[in-house]
């Protein structure tokens, strides 16, 4: 999958099934949707004292609670499409055939179909197929790739667990605010 993302054709079909839901005739009440789902949850008031990222996962899992993108999705004509379904395929059947080497697809007219080996002779087509090389091991740090530390710096220190903690003065003489304001009172 990765050797197929990389290729380059994931972000060819990522574009061009983005511009084809752009365009279809569904994309408008599927933003609609989607923000009154965020709209809501974030209205509850729930989400006041969260990190971005928490309530970016909070609103992730609303959405995901609806099946309004697999609606969307169903709708979307490029998905249905037997043209782009193989194109993927042909585009992944490439890729894995220049990873196991070969140049181009076999055809089935021109080529002769092997012999299968007879019982007693062990296949050697298999296991070369199946064979993977070897990985190059890893080699120890040299003395000139690890940075010398000197003596007593802080960084020695600390890691020998001497190191003392100083008082420190904080950054800003300003009192921190918090960008979220407060709930507001229970009644």
């Amino acid at each position: 999958m990765s050797r197929f993302k990389n290729s380059g054709e994931f972000d060819k079909l990522r574009r061009e099934l983005l511009l084809d839901c752009q365009r279809s005739g569904g994309f408008d009440a599927f933003k609609a949707r989607i923000e009154e789902i965020a709209r809501a949850r974030i209205d509850s008031g729930q989400l006041a004292y969260t990190t971005p990222d928490k309530v970016h996962k909070e609103l992730m899992q609303e959405v995901n609670r609806f099946p309004v993108v697999e609606r969307f999705a169903s709708e979307v004509p490029m998905l249905s499409d037997g043209a782009f379904k193989d194109g993927i395929r042909s585009s992944m059947q490439r890729i894995l055939r220049e990873d196991r080497g070969q140049k181009e697809p076999p055809s089935a007219a021109s080529a002769p179909l092997p012999e299968p080996p007879a019982p007693s002779q062990p296949s050697t087509t298999d296991a070369s197929a199946k064979e993977e090389p070897p990985i190059p091991p890893v080699l120890p740090p040299q003395e000139a790739d690890v940075p010398l530390v000197p003596r007593g710096s802080p960084s020695e220190a600390n890691r020998d667990g001497k190191m003392e903690m100083s008082n420190r003065a904080p950054l800003t003489t300003t009192q921190e605010t918090s960008p979220v304001p407060p709930p507001p009172p229970r009644r």
